[in-house]
Formats: C-alpha cells, structure tokens, sequence
C-alpha cells in the first residue's frame, strides 16, 4: 500500500517536472518555435484551398504558392495604403502626450505641486551627497526611446515572418505527404483511423474558426471605418484596420481600441462631447456585436470558457509576448480538438469547453 501510493506520488512529480520542462524549452525557444507555430496555424487555415485548387487539376506546389502569392499580396496593399497614415501618427506621439497631458493637468493640478516639491528635495539632496572626487563623471546611458522599440518589432516581424513564410509554403506543397507517412507507420488500424480523423477534424475546425472570426472582424472594421467617416474622424480607414486587428485578442483587443479612439479623439476634438463619442459609440457596437453575433459563431465552433481563454492569453502573452496574446485562442482551439479525441484529455476537454456545453447526466 505504502509503495502503491509512492509510486503514484513519483508519477505526479514527474509529470510536474516535464510540464516545467516544456514551459522553460517553450520560452527559451521563443524564436524557434514562433515562426513555426505561425506556418502551422495558417497552414491549417489555407489547406481547405490548397486541396480545392488541387481537385482543379492544379499541381500541389502550384496551388500553394498561388494562394501564398494572393495572401501576401492582399495584405501588403493593406500595409502599403496604411502605412503613411499610421508613420503620421507615430509622428504626432508627442504631440497626442501633450495634448493629454494639457487635459490631465488641471485634474493633477495638486499632484503637480507634489511631483515639484519632490523634485526640488531630489536636487537638494543631490547636492548635499555630491562625489567628493570631483573627477569622478557620471555617465548617463543614451535611450534609444519608442522609436527604437519600434523599429526593433518591425525588424522581428519580417524575420518571423519570412520564416514563416517559407515553412508555409512546404507545408502547404507537402505536409499532406507527411502527415500520411506518419499515419502510415502507426502500430495498428485503430490508431491510424484515430489519427486521420483528429488530423481532418483538427483542420475543419481550425479553418472554420479562423475563417467565420476573420469575417467578423472585417464586418466590425468596415462598419466602425464608416461610422468614424461620419464622424469626420480622422483617418478613419487607419482607425477601422486596428480595430478588426485587435478583435482577433478576446476582451484585450476591444479594451485597447476603446483607449487609442480616446487619445485620438483628444487630440482631434475639443469638446467633451465629441472626444467622447466615438470611444463609447465603438464600445456599445462591440457589446451588440458580442451580445448578438458572437453566440451565433459560438454555435459554429467549439466554445471556450471566459475564464479559460482569459488566463490562456495572459499565459501565452508571459511566454511569447504580442504574438502569444494574437495566437493564444487558436492554439486553445486546436488544444480542445485534440483534447476532445485523446480519451485520457476527455475530461480537460470538458473544463475548457464554456458553462453552457455541460450536459446534466
């Protein structure tokens, strides 16, 4: 009895160690493993037409590499048209600080006072615990500032990005090929038919996915572009972009829109009335689109618990940053498909499939 219940003791505390084990390789493997995580969901995405333009007498390769061509091409012209909008917003950044600032500081009027007194008693004691050493110089390291940090992203996603490219395009041309020799040398009949059926049901579910939630939030982008032009709001194209972008991260996304719509309505309008009107008016829109809309694309996919998804993004967010928050509901997504064919996962299938799944037995 007492060995029985060390055993099981050893077994937990083993798989404890692997979990921390693949946490740490997960993390300290970051920029392995994203760009190959980015081709694998997309692959996922873009099989369906793969195989479509296949069954057209088209060769494989070729298929795939018109699809990649039509991708890429549709979303640089969307780079290209926003990008001189966007460099003059990020060139007006200082000046959308001060303009907030000029708001904020009648309400921080006291604050204000309180931040000088400190900063004269910070110079005052600088003076009085000066080096004795009057040849000792401080040297002060430059900061590259948010221009840097920006360039810094931009060169990381073309790095991602190309590599991801180029492993899309394999797995598109022959990961079919792949997936079959693998199936192929399973054991037994039973886990080759399990096999093709998680690997099919993986892929419907994921393109299904991607494709409804990507129609939304382009509906959501084009309406709040023309809601925004009849506000004379400006650059309101720009503006319709980041929020179907940033409705692709749950309850993050829609909370991070609502504050850019405020600094740009703050530094566009004067009165309150207009600086407040497109923030509130966009977060009622997404609360009808949330209230009516999502539960309807619930119904064509797996659903998600809030609190599971919530804790997910901020997990994949910890361990990969901007790109794990984007990517953390489609690997959920894929972790419940594969959850719900492994018998031993059945059951956290059950905990992450949201409170209204729950059949009474």
């Amino acid at each position: 009895m007492h060995n029985t219940q060390s055993s099981k003791h050893s077994d937990w505390a083993l798989r404890l160690l692997a979990v921390l084990a693949v946490l740490y390789t997960l993390r300290l493997a970051r920029d392995v493993m994203l760009p190959i995580t980015l081709a694998l969901i997309f692959a996922l995405l873009l099989a369906p037409a793969v195989s479509r333009l296949q069954c057209w007498r088209l060769p494989r390769s070729a298929a795939a590499l018109l699809i990649l061509s039509a991708c890429i091409g549709s979303i640089g012209a969307g780079f290209y048209a926003l990008a001189s909008p966007a460099s003059e917003w990020l060139q007006r950044a200082p000046e959308a600080a001060e303009v907030i600032r000029d708001h904020l500081r009648e309400v921080n009027s006291e604050r204000s006072n309180v931040d000088a007194a400190t900063a004269s008693i910070d110079s005052l004691a600088e003076e009085f615990s000066g080096p004795a050493n009057p040849k000792i110089n401080k040297v002060v390291i430059a900061d590259t500032g948010w221009r840097g940090e920006i360039w810094e992203i931009a060169r990381n996603f073309g790095v991602y990005g190309t590599l991801s490219i180029i492993l899309l395009f394999f797995l598109l041309s022959s990961g079919d090929a792949l997936m079959q020799r693998f199936i192929n040398s399973l054991p037994n009949k039973q886990d080759k038919a399990a096999a093709t059926q998680l690997t099919r049901h993986a892929q419907e579910q994921m393109s299904r996915y991607l494709l409804t939630i990507t129609l939304v939030n382009v509906g959501v982008g084009v309406i709040t572009t023309a809601c925004l032009w009849l506000l004379d709001f400006p650059d309101p194209a720009l503006w319709g972009a980041v929020a179907a972008l940033l409705r692709y991260i749950p309850y993050l996304g829609v909370s991070i829109t609502v504050m850019l719509l405020t600094i740009v309505s703050a530094v566009s309008f004067q009165t309150p009335a207009l600086v407040l009107v497109a923030p509130l008016g966009y977060a009622l829109f997404t609360a009808l689109v949330g209230q009516f809309v999502d539960p309807f694309i619930h119904g064509m996919r797996f659903s998600l618990n809030p609190i599971i998804v919530f804790l997910w993004i901020f997990f994949w967010g910890w361990l990969w940053g901007a790109p794990g928050v984007l990517l953390a509901v489609p690997l959920l997504t894929l972790f419940q498909v594969v959850c719900k064919h492994v018998d031993s996962l059945k059951p956290i299938a059950n905990i992450i499939g949201d409170a209204n799944d729950i059949k009474t037995q």
